[in-house]
């Protein structure tokens, strides 16, 4: 997410709402981006979810700085809360409701949410919920048609599971830094993507509407216990492969391929061009400081080499081809004003499914859902709010 800045241009393929899901309710419980980004697919594939918060423990994308250039658009609480980018990549087009869990009104009213919902979403260490008096197995006893999620650092079993779970250790532990580097055999690693949170976020939604689909009217909830370090070792599946077909250990290998080559050039204008399945001999060898990125990019594909300029961030945002496709949408967020977020990266029926909103407020629809959707009486909502069952 980054702020806009300036009036986007006009794309080729305009975002549309969908309903797909709009019978299903989501209730989520996370933090981070694994189970949070589950969340967001669902409520943009048309589900209502709704994140559940405590100020007491908050998510971690609502205790991060935000960026520089949001100072002075709010208070430096609110901008703490609510301004961190990762927090609206991850948490868009939901719902927030704030509930302190340790009292025992507040769990009733989970409780009475979890009744009221068709899906379950979490991703916190095994055993929170039982300290709460609670178990997945309790849950599916009292909701049989339940479908819950469990989006861990290491699954629900084995001697990791109650580790704090982080991406660069998620990814070490799963042998993906483990080939990144030169082919010398000097890992390098810090692949600087949250790839086991993004990985696993996709299987999430996957697994869930696919147990959806299974449920029937009397029953049919299930647990799915989804390991983001698991996620992220199914990336190295060539890897995995090659090792059990050759006996050789994966590592690094440089710019080696299994079927060929590819270089990574450094150009005149400061730039790094990649070129597929390169040909023998340097490329650029005899005036690596006369030719630019453009140049090279022209030249190599005129004679059928497949090659593209490196890209930062920032010029994926800025360039028009992804624009066209709808890749980026224009929020409003009610502090922060408008924000510019990546869309779920699906074609659906020929569109991008919308991005219903910015990450909510926190507890912005707490009084709301509290008493439309669990008929908790106006004098008893203000008992419980003084209380700090709200919290």
């Amino acid at each position: 997410m980054v702020r806009l800045t300036k009036q986007p241009t006009e794309v080729a393929t305009p975002p549309r709402s969908l309903d797909w899901l709009s019978s299903i309710r989501v209730v989520e419980v996370s933090t981070g981006v694994a189970a949070p980004l589950t969340g967001r697919i669902l409520a943009e594939l048309g589900a209502e979810v709704i994140k559940v918060e405590s100020r007491a423990k908050l998510d971690v994308n609502r205790v991060r700085v935000p960026r520089e250039e949001m100072s002075g658009l709010a208070d430096p609480e609110t901008l703490r809360l609510e301004g961190f980018g990762l927090l609206h990549e991850a948490s868009a087009s939901k719902r927030s409701v704030t509930l302190n869990l340790k009292t025992e009104a507040g769990r009733d009213l989970f409780l009475r949410l979890l009744s009221e919902a068709d899906v379950f979403v979490q991703n916190f260490a095994p055993g929170w919920l039982e300290r709460l008096g609670l178990s997945i197995e309790d849950l599916l006893h009292q909701c049989p048609r339940l479908v819950v999620l469990s989006a861990t650092g290491y699954g629900q079993t084995g001697p990791l599971c109650q580790q704090r779970a982080y991406a660069p250790i998620m990814s070490s532990l799963a042998g993906l830094e483990g080939v990144i580097g030169y082919e010398d055999g000097a890992v390098v690693g810090a692949s600087a993507t949250a790839m086991a949170d993004l990985n696993c976020s996709f299987y999430g939604a996957f697994l869930v509407l696919a147990a959806l689909n299974g449920r029937t009217q009397t029953g049919g909830g299930r647990h799915l216990d989804l390991s983001q370090t698991e996620a992220c070792v199914a990336l190295l599946g060539e890897a995995m492969v090659e090792y059990a077909s050759t006996g050789k250990a994966p590592g690094p290998t440089g710019n080696t391929t299994l079927t060929g080559r590819r270089e990574v050039v450094p150009c005149s204008d400061g730039r790094w061009v990649v070129v597929d399945d390169a040909p023998e001999g340097d490329l650029v060898s005899a005036r690596p400081d006369e030719v630019s990125s453009e140049e090279l990019v022209t030249q190599l594909q005129s004679t059928g080499i497949a090659a593209t300029p490196v890209l930062t961030p920032h010029e994926v945002l800025q360039d028009q081809a992804f624009r066209d496709r709808g890749l980026f949408q224009e929020i409003e967020h009610p502090v922060l004003g408008p924000l510019i977020t990546t869309s779920i990266p699906w074609h659906l029926d020929g569109a991008v499914p919308r991005v219903r909103s910015s990450s909510p407020l926190l507890g912005a629809d707490t009084e709301e859902i509290m008493t439309q959707l669990l008929s908790v009486a106006s004098e008893d909502f203000d008992r419980l709010t003084t209380e700090g069952v709200f919290h």
